[in-house]
């Protein structure tokens, strides 16, 4: 079995106002050896990109299932991550937070019929499973402040696949709550001295983290050292062709 979600013995759960689990161990170690050493090379996910440092390059769903580069294993993982049964596990573990954030039941929100892959046609539900490296950094560099998720996202599942020499510090996840009302600038960026910290999440390999996405789910990354390395983790995203709530009502003047 490819889910992510298969160590259920091993989840933590986080269900305050900003519901999200940790899992170590996600997936059993012979399959995730086996899914890091054919982990695409660095120059396929960066493309006809320019190269930035400490920059985040993605490689879709789509563009991996028709890529005979990519591999067999690889492509299984994929599709059971854009698939129904993925979505019914996630609602599985958190439908109780769903009915109370978003008051809605699992059949109001997809179905078989309703759902597939990002990008490859428009569905009401879209679902993808995007490889993703932070390219190396010459210096102590933070990869991205507290800020919230594209309102159309439902969910966001996060796989850490740090490489087993890569000794650099930072590039954590961190999760935060809001000090006061919701208040956001920008492009949904939150200011520090307005959230407390709930947590900083290591990025080690085989760790899972999926969480609820909500105007209250505020995370970011910490600062990273100086490294030759690159950050590699999958992304594994649910969402609606439509948002699901209005952050900039809440947008600074």
């Amino acid at each position: 079995m490819y889910s992510v979600l298969q160590n259920k013995n091993n989840i933590k759960f986080k269900f305050e106002k900003f519901p999200y689990i940790i899992i170590d161990d996600a997936l059993p170690s012979d399959l995730y050896e086996e899914l890091s050493s054919s982990f695409p090379k660095n120059e396929k996910i960066i493309g006809n990109n320019e190269y930035k440092e400490n920059f985040a390059y993605r490689y879709n769903a789509l563009n991996s299932l028709r890529d005979n580069e990519i591999s067999n294993q690889w492509k299984e993982f994929i599709k059971y991550h854009t698939s129904y049964g993925f979505l019914e596990e996630f609602y599985d573990i958190f439908g109780q937070s769903i009915k109370k954030i978003y008051k809605a039941e699992k059949e109001k929100l997809f179905n078989e019929n309703n759902i597939g892959v990002r990008f490859e046609k428009p569905n009401y539900f879209n679902l993808d499973c995007q490889f993703v490296i932070n390219t190396p950094t010459s210096g102590e560099t933070k990869v991205i402040e507290p800020h919230l998720d594209n309102p159309v996202e439902f969910y966001a599942a996060l796989l850490y696949m740090k490489d087993k020499d890569d000794n650099s510090e930072g590039g954590n996840l961190t999760t935060y709550s809001f000090k006061d009302k919701p208040s956001f600038y920008g492009k949904s960026r939150v200011r520090e001295n307005n959230v407390n910290l709930i947590e900083e999440i290591e990025y080690k390999k085989n760790r899972l983290v999926m969480f609820l996405n909500s105007p209250y789910s505020i995370h970011g990354v910490t600062k990273r050292s100086k490294t030759n390395f690159y950050r590699k983790y999958i992304n594994i995203i649910g969402e609606f062709n439509f948002e699901l709530f209005n952050y900039r009502a809440f947008l600074e003047k």
